[in-house]
């Protein structure tokens, strides 16, 4: 278990890393942040992407103890999602973009989404043998190919769009030529086929939770439209220079637990009540402190951080930094929320969870943007998202204080 959470932190914080890394770097390869802030935005549609291509699906076949469905199930309906969602955030893209240069770069971007949402299916298939190296391997030779087409691409192009399909390329042929072989190596059979029946059930089934993900997503990336929109996409370029870093200690929180969350569905499934309320209230925890921790200790280094990163033209924007870390605390712990309601079989929950925070900050964005400019994204998130957590605990207590036939995953 140690290693598995080794590999898998390592790993995620090492790609995110490098993601985070090419947001530095378009600030550096460009002449100013124009360029930085269509990547913001494609970026914040891509969360969207995530979403809908993944379908939420990885807790729900991690938390699969039973082997209900196949692995090539879960691979056919990954084809289904991945492409359903590029229509759709396709669509999206072009009725948001304000520029039809940002359209380009958003289509470019979610090709690399695309693949990154397939892959998933296939980690989870390595989660579910135990095999988190891989992942982690997966996820570091990913990361070095980012960064390396990024610089090269920029450099011999100067087409940010351009550099995201070679980006797109260089990872397929990472899923294609290592994670088909690995996986392949620990599951029957890869092969995807599943039933008309079987693919609508388990679409019915998550269709909850992955709405409330696709709201989850909206919340922090409508939010940046709007700011984008309404401020420029220079503006939004800055303040996503500035709170990017932010998203590593989000991701190392996240990645703390991912590895936990097969152990609390079997106590789950086993009917344990007391040692599962006990592990995921540990989890949360967990997940809060160390978002936490690390948050103060990038707070003491942030004007030489980001100074060192973007230059001075970045040190009036520093002051942006501390809520932009708490943000980003509140939203590891909104993960953590709504894959333990998944675990709890709240799945329409986790769409009340995230519907909460949505429509918080649909209200008060405008107010506090108009108030506080770039910081007044910043406040709306941090109240959008402490109620909506006040809320999730409190369904995810009730939910573990549930009986056996209550508490596990559906069919």
């Amino acid at each position: 278990m140690k290693a598995n959470i080794a590999w898998n932190t390592i790993g995620s914080v090492f790609y995110q890393g490098c993601l985070w890394l090419m947001t530095v770097l378009v600030v550096r390869l460009s002449a100013d942040y124009q360029n930085s802030g269509m990547l913001a935005f494609a970026m914040s549609i891509g969360n969207i992407y995530t979403a809908l291509g993944t379908y939420t699906m990885r807790t729900y076949q991690v938390s699969d103890v039973k082997n209900e469905n196949s692995a090539g199930n879960y691979v056919a309906l990954r084809f289904v999602t991945v492409f359903g969602a590029l229509i759709a955030c396709g669509i999206y893209g072009l009725a948001v973009s304000p520029t039809p240069a940002t359209l380009i770069v958003v289509a470019a971007f979610l090709l690399f989404k695309a693949d990154e949402s397939f892959v998933n299916v296939m980690y989870g298939c390595d989660q579910k043998a135990m095999r988190l190296d891989y992942v982690g391997q997966s996820q570091i030779i990913r990361g070095c190919l980012v960064v390396g087409i990024f610089v090269g691409g920029m450099l011999l192009t100067g087409s940010l769009a351009l550099t995201l399909v070679l980006i797109f390329l260089g990872c397929l042929s990472v899923t294609v030529f290592f994670d088909t072989r690995k996986t392949s190596a620990v599951v029957d059979s890869l092969r995807p086929r599943i039933t008309r029946k079987r693919c609508l059930r388990l679409l019915r089934v998550c269709l909850p939770s992955v709405a409330g993900n696709v709201i989850g997503g909206l919340v922090i990336s409508a939010a940046r439209q709007y700011f984008g929109i309404s401020f420029g996409e220079s503006a939004l370029g800055i303040y996503a220079s500035v709170a990017t870093p932010c998203v590593i200690i989000q991701v190392l929180a996240q990645n703390l637990y991912t590895p936990l969350l097969g152990p609390i569905a079997e106590k789950v499934s086993a009917g344990d009540a007391k040692a599962a309320r006990s592990s995921a209230l540990r989890l949360f925890l967990l997940v809060g402190g160390v978002a936490a921790a690390l948050s103060v200790a990038l707070s003491i280094f942030a004007e030489p951080l980001l100074t060192l990163l973007y230059g001075e033209t970045i040190v009036p924007y520093v002051g942006l930094l501390p809520f932009a870390m708490i943000v980003t605390t509140e939203v590891a712990l909104n993960f953590v929320l709504t894959d333990l309601l998944i675990v709890y079989k709240r799945l329409i929950q986790t769409f009340v969870v995230n519907g909460i925070a949505f429509a918080v900050m649909a209200l008060s964005v405008k107010p506090c943007t108009d108030l506080w400019y770039m910081n007044g994204l910043n406040y709306s998130l941090i109240v959008a998202y402490t109620i909506s957590a006040a809320y999730g605990l409190v369904v995810l207590f009730l939910a573990s204080r549930g009986k056996k036939d209550q508490a596990v995953i559906t069919k």
